[in-house]
């Protein structure tokens, strides 16, 4: 099993802030705008103490984390973890080092740029990109860098947290491939997707399919455990296409589901996973397709091969419009038990009761509760695509 690096506390050696101004008193002020608070990572049952600070029309600040020199050379997931709190800025800088050009004149760095707006995420950990980094060659390699440059009017508040690089290297044995269960044959056959995006935010996936509704997005049924694919135009764009099945596998379900109105489950005896905590491992998993209307095209027990059509898009039970596909990834055996499954609806009827509350610590503690069921038995269907493509 492959385990991340992490810089987790801003008291950590690969942890560096540079202040761009050369007036003394200008410096003191920069430093006295950080604040300091606690968030919980449900991942790693961790606590941590994240700076923030206001973002700034003009660059006056800069934050490096460093990837730890024991690591080793190959392929890594950059990611960081973003805090719900202190984290409204939509547009937070940053470049990921991943060469560096020695020359007479000096050192030059290669690197990538990466926006992201931290007012959508939720205490939890977000993909930079994939990179190749060997940080024999250089402190600088595999370098994160985070800027206060944003221009916002008001300034909004960005947070500087954890960094964790996710080794990439193969696992033992090739391992089956899995696509999308959406798009055209080429589309699905085509490398998948990163960084492309729809509307401005919403993950691209095949052709124009793009995700209206992240894993972990905090909404009205909680958090989300997996992804709403959605086409552009109407909301019934993408009513009737046809829905596939990811990979090579065995239905487990397949019929009426309450509230989901169909849904199919199929099992995937290997596949490779990144779990919540960054480590990475080849095990079995389950993919679950949602609200599949009455043209189910396979039967609980059925073998099933990649690419198979196994049903259409609908509707959810009882609507009449915002037809979509859920889908998601299960990688513990509670779909095989629970197919229809929903983490803590109880709660969060409870919680929609009392969302004046939502700064309680009642709430919080029952948002959590919410979020931990989804973590440990969910992983974000985006990276395990990618990872498994």
């Amino acid at each position: 099993m492959t385990k991340p690096f992490y810089v987790l506390s801003p008291e950590d050696q690969n942890f560096a802030i540079e202040y761009h101004v050369e007036d003394p008193a200008k410096q003191e002020y920069l430093k006295s705008q950080w604040k300091r608070f606690k968030c919980y990572d449900t991942a790693l049952a961790q606590t941590y103490e994240v700076l923030c600070r206001p973002t700034n029309p003009n660059l006056e600040v800069t934050v490096d984390r460093y990837l730890p020199a024991n690591a080793p050379a190959g392929p890594y997931r950059v990611e960081i973890f973003v805090p719900a709190k202190h984290s409204t800025s939509k547009r937070v800088i940053f470049t990921i080092t991943y060469r560096v050009n020695y020359s007479g004149s000096g050192t030059q760095e290669e690197y990538s740029y990466v926006m992201v707006d931290m007012s959508e995420l939720n205490d939890v950990w977000h993909p930079l990109g994939e990179f190749h980094l060997d940080p024999s060659a250089g402190r600088e390699i595999g370098k994160v860098r985070q800027y206060d440059l944003s221009i916002e009017d008001p300034p909004a508040q960005a947070s500087y947290g954890p960094v964790r690089w996710v080794p990439l290297f193969s696992l033992p044995g090739k391992g089956p491939r899995f696509d999308a269960p959406v798009g055209s044959p080429e589309e699905r056959n085509a490398p998948f997707p990163t960084g492309r995006v729809m509307f401005g935010k919403y993950p691209i996936w095949v052709g124009r399919w793009y995700d209206a509704n992240p894993f972990l997005s905090w909404y009205t049924y909680g958090y989300h455990t997996g992804a709403d694919l959605n086409l552009p135009g109407n909301t019934e764009a993408d009513r009737g296409k046809e829905i596939y099945s990811i990979g090579d596998g065995i239905v487990t379900f397949a019929g009426r589901a309450g509230s989901w109105g169909n849904i199919i489950v199929i099992a995937h005896p290997e596949a490779k996973v990144t779990l919540p905590d960054g480590s990475r491992r080849k095990q079995a998993i389950f993919s679950r397709y949602g609200h599949v209307d009455h043209r189910i095209l396979v039967r609980a027990g059925q073998r099933v091969k990649r690419g198979q059509p196994i049903g259409y898009i609908g509707l959810a039970a009882n609507a009449i419009s915002g037809s979509h596909l859920h889908f998601d990834i299960c990688y513990t055996d509670l779909l095989a038990k629970r197919p229809a499954h929903w983490p803590n609806l109880d709660v969060i009827r409870a919680l929609r009761w009392h969302a004046s509350q939502r700064e309680s610590r009642a709430y919080l503690s029952s948002q959590m509760s919410i979020k931990k069921e989804v973590i440990s038995n969910y992983l974000d269907p985006f990276v395990f695509l990618r990872d498994n493509h």
